[in-house]
């Protein structure tokens, strides 16, 4: 009975297993625990040779879960409470030597907790910075700028009207506007310079990422970076420090092209987690469930072009 409590606990909250079993939830947790211990209790390092590093929000308050992937399987490797340095450390410190030194290259956010860690452990390794995170800051920076232009005391009534609730029609990309959005976005655009200004540079910054490699990434990234400077916007010139303090591993991606993608939807995913196994003040069951919520795929289901990075180095 126990294998088929455990099989049920994959499917279903683990109240409704205790309830259908007239068990206490706690026992229910202790076996689907027993198992998930036996299949995931030592952590996998081997092929490891590209990761994908994420933080995942975990609960309210900002609390936060590191989770390391094998960006060609998208298998979770390891995941750690909190997204300090110290908890990526204790990554690195557990791994043997022979899979620290084969460690190729790893995608990430710009964030210096995680950078400091991988500069510490595996130095050789491509730091390789996500594009979609940094889009991401710059739509943050879009935001700034709005709020500005709609605090402006200056604005007349038609333009406050115009800007009031335009935050995600400035976000969204153009082919995801409904219809009815495209007309506002453009009237927006073309009664305020500045909103013109950020929402140009945010169609010419993901065009950075369309370069053949490095070397031409670095030539598109100065140009951006000189056209950016040229708005005079604050919000932009401190988006534009960033990127420059961080260009040595946005330009990697030219040579080699990974990024998290695969952790879109973990957030989503661990709370269907946390859902589904009832009391999560056990945080190694909490990671159990995570290894078993992403266990990757089998290199004999991988296609072609999900290999290619093998050819990189």
């Amino acid at each position: 009975m126990s294998h088929y409590i455990h099989d049920l606990c994959c499917l279903i909250p683990i109240y409704q297993v205790a309830k259908h079993f007239k068990l206490d939830w706690k026992t229910v947790k202790e076996i689907d625990k027993t198992f998930l211990e036996e299949k995931f209790g030592e952590n996998d390092y081997t092929n490891s040779c590209y990761l994908a590093i994420d933080e995942v929000s975990t609960g309210k308050y900002h609390k936060y879960m590191t989770v390391v992937l094998d960006f060609i399987t998208g298998r979770v490797i390891w995941c750690g409470k909190d997204r300090k340095a110290e908890t990526l450390d204790e990554f690195f410190k557990n791994m043997p030597q022979k899979d620290l030194l084969n460690i190729k290259a790893v995608t990430m956010d710009m964030w210096d907790p995680y950078i400091k860690s991988i500069k510490k452990w595996c130095p050789h390794a491509v730091i390789v910075f996500d594009k979609f995170h940094i889009i991401a800051k710059f739509n943050k920076v879009i935001d700034q700028v709005r709020r500005s232009e709609q605090n402006r005391k200056d604005l007349d009534k038609q333009e406050k009207r115009t800007l009031k609730n335009s935050r995600w029609i400035l976000l969204k990309n153009w082919g995801n506007l409904r219809e009815k959005e495209k007309p506002r976005l453009e009237k927006l655009l073309a009664i305020n310079e500045n909103l013109y200004k950020v929402y140009i540079l945010k169609d010419e910054l993901k065009l950075i990422w369309n370069a053949k490699n490095s070397k031409d990434m670095a030539e598109a990234l100065d140009n951006w970076c000189l056209l950016a400077l040229e708005s005079g916007l604050k919000p932009v010139s401190n988006f534009v420090g960033t990127v420059q303090r961080h260009k040595y591993g946005i330009i990697t991606y030219g040579d080699c092209p990974i990024h998290t993608s695969k952790l879109e939807g973990t957030n989503n995913k661990i709370k269907e987690v946390k859902r589904r196994a009832y009391g999560y003040h056990d945080i190694d069951y909490f990671k159990l469930k995570i290894h078993q919520a992403f266990p990757g795929l089998r290199p004999t289901s991988l296609k072609k072009n999900q290999v290619f990075m093998v050819i990189f180095f």
